[in-house]
């Protein structure tokens, strides 16, 4: 949902807080793609490109408090999620079949760590400002990991992180800013592994308007966009932020969340958006973790706020 600034007038407070209420049930999101030469994608998408996951499409697995501040998930078997959060240098393992933390390590001091990902042997961390942390050999056993800066920043603010196999390389999400400075896309680097060294050329950029591109047409969505400007929203392009990504083992196609307005989108390898994935409810409370079992099955992780955190399995037609 677009985040909201109350006006100063009495009847403004009054629409807003009407708009907000039934809202609360069909999230709102707008965005755009560039393609490789640069030029703006306009195409109209139907209702039929979009997926509602509704509450009899979820599994909820409710988390203990120290895990309220969990960030990424990554998968080291089929019931087996390997997480982190926000203020701590610890790997949990979590058991789905369990529903309890069945393992903990600590591998660094305390950062703003944001998402996980295992790369054959190894694990990698990605910290907010760019930085990873490489944990060779992992499975055998945690030691102290190397650490490699790149040419990111906190400004940028690195949620996102992925393994692309086929091309031997990490990628890395933006939330924030760009490199170019652009704020009309989200752009996602890639980090060699062999090399070790970030390429500052966006390899996918999801663009803000092709995005809203999903949702044009829906009289709600142009109400509320009206109404938003009236009662003084200045962040109307503000509407996807990415909080992490990952591929679909299947189809290879890169799914990426946005934190806010609960929204999946899911990108080509030109980046071009074939579908989107909405989600809605008290126990998306913050979704900032995403990722694929080794069994196909998707799972997104969210801080707790008013209720515990939580790792959620969503069921979707591919």
């Amino acid at each position: 949902m677009l985040q909201h600034k109350s006006s100063e007038h009495p009847m403004n407070r009054i629409l807003a807080f009407l708009l907000v209420a039934f809202l609360t049930s069909c999230q709102n999101s707008d965005s755009k793609n560039r393609s490789d030469t640069g030029k703006d994608a306009k195409t109209e998408h139907s209702k039929e490109d979009k997926e509602v996951l509704e509450p009899n499409n979820i599994n909820i697995y409710a988390l203990p408090g120290e895990l309220k501040e969990i960030s990424g998930i990554t998968f080291l078997d089929d019931h087996t999620v390997m997480a982190i959060q926000d203020e701590e240098g610890i790997l949990y393992y979590y058991d789905l079949n369990k529903k309890e933390i069945v393992k903990k390590q600590e591998f660094w001091k305390g950062k703003d760590y944001e998402d996980l990902v295992i790369a054959g042997n190894d694990l990698y961390v990605l910290q907010s400002n760019g930085t990873l942390y490489e944990l060779k050999n992992f499975r055998a056993g945690i030691t102290k990991p190397a650490i490699y800066k790149t040419q990111l920043s906190s400004d940028n603010n690195m949620e996102g992180l992925a393994y692309d196999q086929k091309n031997n390389r990490l990628l890395l999400s933006v939330k924030d800013l760009s490199l170019d400075g652009d704020k009309s896309h989200k752009d996602i680097y890639a980090f060699d592994l062999k090399t070790k060294t970030l390429d500052t050329k966006a390899v996918y950029s999801i663009s803000l308007a092709e995005v809203e591109s999903y949702f044009s047409g829906d009289k709600l969505e142009e109400f509320s966009k009206k109404l938003l400007k009236r009662v003084g929203n200045k962040n109307l392009n503000e509407v996807f932020r990415t909080s992490a990504i990952t591929f679909n083992p299947k189809t290879g196609e890169l799914y990426a969340l946005s934190s806010l307005n609960n929204i999946i989108a899911i990108l080509d390898k030109n980046s071009k958006i074939t579908r989107i994935l909405e989600f809605d409810g008290k126990e998306f409370s913050q979704p900032e973790g995403l990722a694929f079992a080794p069994n196909g099955k998707l799972y997104i992780s969210n801080e707790g706020k008013k209720f515990p955190a939580n790792i959620i399995e969503v069921n979707y037609a591919e």
